[in-house]
């Protein structure tokens, strides 16, 4: 490795200590390759790693990730390899005498980009867009789309869903998902949709069903993808991915990764509502709050 911002410690000698372990030269070459660039972005020796330096690293990858302009994996892929060369050198220091003051600066980074990698599957805004417009005429399909894109409900989850699964208190609509520990806050836009779908089903024990009133499987809310990515003419994206979509739009607007975590769970409407009282726990409300996207009615 040649790099005239690295020391001869670093270049001659940590360096190629570091990378004789590797079983093939692609590995080599893509390690060799990111930690260069991170040289070359601080202008700087590896060895004068710092947490200004490490933090503001994570601020422009997670900005170029929210731009577009690189992957999420890639921005994983990029902290994991320099995680595991400062790892190295913080378990060789006295070996190379360097200051105790060295150590692995990304460390405390890779939980929120692992968050940011879960979800790295999504579909762009502008497709999500013409998915909409394509299923404006079915009431059902919108709606179902809607929970997916933007509560972050699994397709298991929406076929489990029933009507008096969902409450409205004086702070917003919360729905009880079978399997979750804690009521799903609906923001209000998908609200709105539901009672527009809910005052044209027909009766139900679940809250969707088929032609002969069955009650939905994930097999059903493929196929409405299938067929609606079809009609709006863009690539075949599955229900997964555009739930991820909700995760990655809640980052975009930096929600935390905990509210992420929570979000996605881990009329004359028979709602049962409860005046003059607030739903205790607010968390899912306003990391949903974080996130300017709405849905409009079709």
């Amino acid at each position: 490795m040649e790099s005239p911002y690295g020391s001869e410690l670093f270049l001659k000698k940590i360096w190629p200590d570091f990378t004789s372990h590797f079983q093939n030269s692609s590995s080599s070459a893509s390690y060799q390759a990111d930690v260069l660039e991170f040289m070359r972005i601080y202008q700087m020796d590896f060895l004068q790693l710092n947490s200004a330096v490490a933090e503001d690293y994570f601020l422009q990858m997670k900005k170029k990730t929210e731009e577009g302009s690189i992957k999420p994996s890639t921005m994983a892929k990029k902290f994991r390899e320099l995680h595991s060369l400062a790892g190295f050198i913080e378990e060789q220091k006295a070996h190379y005498k360097i200051p105790d003051t060295f150590c692995d600066y990304f460390y405390p980074y890779l939980k929120h980009v692992a968050k940011v990698e879960q979800y790295a599957k999504s579909i762009p805004m502008e497709y999500i867009d013409r998915l909409f417009q394509a299923a404006q005429e079915n009431y059902m399909a919108y709606s179902i789309f809607a929970l997916l894109q933007r509560v972050g409900l699994s397709s298991t989850e929406i076929t489990e869903l029933k009507l008096e699964y969902f409450t409205a208190y004086d702070n917003g609509v919360y729905a009880t998902v079978p399997g979750r520990e804690s009521p799903c806050f609906i923001p209000e836009d998908v609200f709105v949709i539901l009672e527009q779908y809910i005052s044209k089903r027909r009766e139900h024990e679940y809250l969707f069903c088929n032609s002969r009133g069955n009650k939905l499987n994930t097999m059903y809310i493929s196929r409405l993808m299938r067929r609606y990515t079809e009609l709006a003419g863009i690539p075949n994206y599955s229900a997964e991915s555009l739930r991820n979509t909700c995760a990655i739009t809640m980052f975009s607007y930096h929600a935390t990764p905990e509210q992420v975590a929570r979000q996605m769970g881990v009329t004359q409407i028979q709602i049962r509502r409860y005046q003059n009282m607030s739903y205790r726990d607010s968390l899912a409300r306003e990391a949903n709050h974080l996130v300017k996207v709405k849905i409009e009615p079709p």
